[in-house]
C-alpha cells in the first residue's frame, strides 16, 4: 500500500482499556473520497505456489492465534530454504510481508519487502519493538489471511519504531525504521502475537468487514476455530485500536477577490508638474489564496461520533 495524498492533523488519542498514553495522529489519505462504505468481495488465495508446499493459512485457523511462537535458534540450510519459500509465497500473493503463522508454522519469524527492489528484502527472527513513536498514522490495511482485497479498515500504527531482531545469519540487528516500512513491520509483528489487523479496526470498519469474517468462519469446518486473539496480547497492543473511524477535516479553498487600494490621490497632475505631482499612483493588490481547514461535523458525516460542535470525535479528548 503506497501513500499518495497526505493530510496531517494532530490530535490526542487515549487508550480506553489501558492507562492513558498520548499519541498524535496523522491521517494518510489514499484518495480524495473518505467513506465508510465497504464492498465485500471475496478473493481466493492461490491453492498452491510454485517451488513450495506452503499455502496461505486463513482465518480462523488456530495457527494464526497461537502464542507464543517458537524462537528461531538454528540458522541452517533448512531455515534458509524455509524463509526463501516464504518470500516466494509473499511475492506470488502480491503481498509486502508474510509471517510464519500465515503459512501454518508457529515460529518467531517473518519476511517482508517494503519496496520494489529485492535489495530491501528482510528476514526478521525473534523481533522486539523496544520503542514506539508518539506520532501515530492512520491508514487502511488488509491481510492475506483474511482473503479479501476490499474488506480493509483503518489501523493506527506508530510512525516510527525502534526494533531489535536477528537476521537470516543469526546476527543481532538494531534499527530505527519509519513510515511505510514501520507499518509493514508492525503488521507482521502483530502476527507473531496472534493479532490480525481486523482486531485493530474501529467499530464501523469491523462491522463492515463482518460479512467477510462470517464467510471465512463458515468455510472452516474443523472444531478448533480460533476467532479471537489472546486476551493478554490484545490488551498489550500499541497503539490501541481506534474507538471510532477517523475522518480528516474538510479542506476548503477560498480565494479572495482582487481589491484595488488607492493610496493618497491619483497621480498624473500634481502640484509639482506633469507626471511628478504630489499624488501617488493607484495600485492593485491581490491577496494571497488562503486555505481554511473546517472540521467535520454532524452535517457532513453519518457517524454520530462527529457531533455538530465542529470538533472531531477525538478533539475533545484531553
Amino acid at each position: 500500500m503506497r501513500i499518495y495524498n497526505h493530510l496531517a492533523l494532530t490530535i490526542a488519542l487515549f487508550a480506553s482499556a489501558s492507562p492513558a498514553v498520548s499519541f498524535s495522529i496523522s491521517y494518510q489519505r489514499l484518495s480524495n473520497v473518505v467513506t465508510n462504505k465497504h464492498s465485500c468481495v471475496m478473493r481466493l488465495n492461490p491453492t498452491s505456489f510454485q517451488g513450495t508446499d506452503f499455502v496461505i493459512t486463513e482465518y480462523p485457523r488456530p495457527a494464526l492465534r497461537r502464542v507464543p511462537n517458537e524462537p528461531i535458534t538454528e540458522f541452517d540450510d533448512a531455515f534458509e530454504t524455509m524463509t526463501q519459500e516464504m518470500l516466494m509465497v509473499m511475492y506470488e500473493s502480491k503481498g509486502v510481508g508474510l509471517a510464519a503463522p500465515q503459512i501454518g508454522l508457529n515460529q518467531n519469524v517473518f519476511v517482508y519487502n517494503p519496496s520494489d527492489s529485492k535489495s530491501m528484502e528482510r528476514i526478521v527472527c525473534n523481533p522486539k519493538i523496544t520503542k514506539y513513536s508518539d506520532e501515530v498514522v492512520v491508514e487502511q490495511e488488509g491481510c492475506l489471511s483474511l482473503r479479501s482485497d476490499e474488506c480493509a479498515g483503518q489501523v493506527a500504527r506508530c510512525k516510527w519504531i525502534e526494533v531489535e531482531y536477528m537476521n537470516e545469519r543469526g546476527q543481532k540487528v538494531i534499527r530505527r525504521i519509519k513510515d511505510f516500512e514501520a507499518r509493514v513491520f508492525q503488521h507482521e509483528y502483530d502476527h507473531l502475537k496472534g493479532i490480525l489487523c481486523v482486531d485493530r479496526f474501529p467499530p464501523e470498519d469491523r462491522e463492515a468487514a463482518q460479512e467477510n469474517i462470517n464467510k471465512l468462519l463458515g468455510l472452516y469446518t474443523e472444531s478448533d476455530a480460533a476467532a479471537d486473539p489472546d486476551a493478554e496480547e490484545f490488551n498489550n497492543m500499541v497503539p490501541r485500536p481506534l474507538s471510532a473511524r477517523y475522518m480528516p477535516p474538510l479542506e476548503v479553498e477560498e480565494e479572495e477577490e482582487e481589491q484595488e487600494q488607492q493610496e493618497g490621490k491619483s497621480g498624473g497632475f500634481g502640484g509639482g508638474g506633469f507626471g511628478t505631482g504630489g499624488g501617488k499612483k493607484a495600485t492593485k493588490k491581490k491577496k494571497e489564496t488562503k486555505k481554511k481547514m473546517k472540521a467535520r461535523d454532524g452535517t457532513r458525516s453519518d457517524n454520530p461520533m462527529f457531533k455538530k460542535s465542529g470538533k472531531t470525535a477525538f478533539a475533545n479528548r484531553k
